[in-house]
C-alpha cells in the first residue's frame, strides 16, 4: 500500500509492476487530480493546457492494475497493519510506504488569508488561481527560488507586472553562489521583473482582499495579488499520528528506506534527505530525487540490496532564456560544513569559438581540497545545461577527482558543442589541475 500521488508514488507503482506482476497495489490518495507540478508555469502563460498536459493521468496508476483510493488516509495501526481513511474504510497491507510529498509553506504573516493570495499546490487552488491570473495585472511573488523565478517569468510573459520579494540577499540564494546568482538577477531585471531583495514580507494589506504588500523596512508594493512561492514543508500530521519517528525537514529513514515502525517505509518529498557528500541533513525535495528514491525501493523489494546514499540535487531551468543548473554543495554550504574548497571559473563559449552564432556560458566547479574530488558545480547561460548537469551529478557520484574531469570522454561538433579543448567542465578542472600542479 502507498500513501501518496506525485512522482515517487507513481515510479514506485511502475516499478513493483515491472519486477513483480503478481505484486498487489493499492495507492490512498486524497486528491482528484494530481497537476504536473513542472508544466506550472507553463499552464500560466498557456504554452500547456491545464486539461491537457498540466494534469496527470491516473492511468500512471491504474494501466499497471493497481486499485487507486480517492480518500485521505486519517488513521491507521502498524502493529495491526492496516490504515483507515476519511471514508471510514479500513485497508489492510503486508508493506506500507508513505509518499505523502510536501506543501506548500505558508508565511505566518497578517493578511495571508485574505482573497487573492494565491496557492499553486493542489489542483483546487491551481485552478482558482488560475481564474484570479486571467483578471488580474499586478502579481507580488514571495519567493525568488526556482518556482518563484519560475511563475514571475510566466506572469510577465502574458504581460502581467510583477515583483519578487525575497528575503535572502540573492535570488536562487541557498542554491547558488552570488557570482551566479547576481547574473540571474540581471536577467531578470531587464526583463522588467522588479527584485526585492534582502526584504521580508512582514503584512498583506487590503479590505476583504489583496491591495499591497508591506515589507519590513515599511515599504508598501501595491499589487491585486499575491502568490506564494515560499518553499515547501513535508506533510507530517499523518505520518506522525501514526507513530513514524519525524524531524523538521521530514520523515527519518535509514538508507534502504525503512522507518522506525517494521514494514513501514518512505520515500520523496515527506523524508529528511541526507547530503551525497556529507551525509548531514541537506534540502533535496525535488522531484527528480522522488524518483529515483521509488525506482531504488522498488528495485530493493525484488531482490536487490541498493542503499540511498543521500541527494546531488542536479537542477536547471530557463528564465527568458538564460539557463542555468547546479549539482552538489555550494562554496556556502562547504563553508558551513567546514569543507576546504578550491574553485575554478572560466568563461566559455556554448560551441566552437569561430562559430558566428556563438555566445558565452560560465562554468564553476567546486572541489574538496583534501582529496581533490568535485563535490559542486555551478553554469549559467543561454544554452540547454541539462545534459552537463546531469553529467556533473554523476562525477560527484562517482566521487571524480579534478584529475578524472579533466580526463573524461566528451563528444564535439561546431554546432553543437565547444571547441574540443574547451568542454565545459573538462576546461574548469583543467584551469584548477594546472593551479594545484603549479602549488598554488
Amino acid at each position: 500500500m502507498i500513501i501518496g500521488g506525485g512522482p515517487a508514488t507513481r515510479n514506485l507503482n511502475r516499478y513493483l509492476h515491472t519486477l513483480n506482476p503478481d505484486v498487489s497495489v493499492a495507492v490512498i490518495r486524497k486528491e482528484e487530480r494530481i497537476a504536473n507540478h513542472c508544466s506550472i508555469p507553463y499552464i500560466i502563460d498557456g504554452s500547456v493546457p491545464l486539461e491537457g498536459g498540466g494534469l496527470v493521468s491516473d492511468g500512471r496508476i491504474t494501466n499497471y492494475g493497481s486499485r487507486l483510493i480517492k480518500e485521505r488516509a486519517i488513521s491507521g495501526d502498524a502493529e495491526g497493519k492496516y490504515v483507515v481513511t476519511d471514508a471510514g474504510n479500513r485497508f489492510s497491507y503486508d508493506k506500507l510506504i508513505f509518499a505523502v510529498g510536501s506543501k506548500e509553506v505558508v508565511p505566518p504573516i497578517p493578511g495571508i488569508d485574505l482573497r487573492g493570495v494565491l496557492k499553486m499546490r493542489l489542483i483546487d487552488d491551481f485552478r482558482a488561481s488560475l481564474r484570479v491570473i486571467a483578471e488580474k495585472q499586478s502579481f507580488v511573488v514571495l519567493g525568488a527560488g526556482y518556482v518563484g523565478l519560475e511563475i514571475g517569468a510566466a506572469l510577465k510573459r502574458i504581460g502581467r507586472s510583477v515583483t519578487v520579494v525575497e528575503m535572502l540577499p540573492h535570488v536562487m540564494g541557498d542554491r547558488y553562489d552570488p557570482d551566479f546568482s547576481s547574473r540571474i538577477e540581471a536577467v531578470l531585471d531587464k526583463e522588467g521583473v522588479r527584485l526585492e531583495l534582502g526584504k521580508k514580507a512582514v503584512r498583506i494589506g487590503g479590505d476583504n482582499r489583496v491591495e499591497f504588500v508591506e515589507l519590513e523596512n515599511g515599504d508598501k508594493i501595491e499589487t491585486e495579488a499575491v502568490l506564494l512561492a515560499a518553499g515547501v514543508a513535508p506533510r507530517l500530521d499523518y505520518a506522525r499520528d501514526f507513530g513514524l519517528e519525524t524531524a523538521r525537514d521530514g520523515i527519518i529513514v535509514d538508507e534502504f528506506f525503512h522507518t522506525n515502525l517494521p514494514d513501514v517505509y518512505a520515500i520523496g518529498d515527506c523524508i529528511q534527505t541526507r547530503s551525497f557528500t556529507t551525509g548531514l541533513p541537506f534540502p533535496g525535495k525535488l522531484g527528480s530525487n522522488a524518483s529515483k528514491m521509488a525506482r531504488t525501493l522498488g528495485m530493493n523489494f525484488n531482490g536487490y540490496e541498493f542503499a540511498f546514499e543521500g541527494v546531488i540535487n542536479p537542477a536547471c531551468t530557463s528564465i527568458f532564456g538564460m539557463q542555468f543548473c547546479s549539482a552538489g554543495l555550494t562554496e556556502k554550504d562547504a563553508m558551513e560544513q567546514g569543507i576546504k574548497v578550491r574553485t575554478s571559473k572560466i568563461e566559455n563559449t556554448d560551441i566552437y569559438d569561430n562559430m558566428p552564432q556563438r555566445k558565452t556560458v560560465w562554468v564553476k566547479l567546486i572541489f574538496r581540497e583534501s582529496d581533490r574530488q568535485v563535490i559542486g558545480g555551478e553554469l549559467l547561460g543561454p544554452m540547454n545545461f541539462a545534459g552537463v548537469s546531469d553529467c556533473l551529478g554523476q562525477l560527484i557520484y562517482r566521487k571524480a577527482t579534478v584529475e578524472d574531469v579533466v580526463r573524461m570522454d566528451f563528444s564535439t561538433h561546431p554546432e553543437l558543442t565547444p571547441n574540443p579543448a574547451h568542454a565545459h567542465l573538462m576546461l574548469a578542472a583543467q584551469k584548477a589541475f594546472e593551479e594545484w600542479s603549479r602549488g598554488k
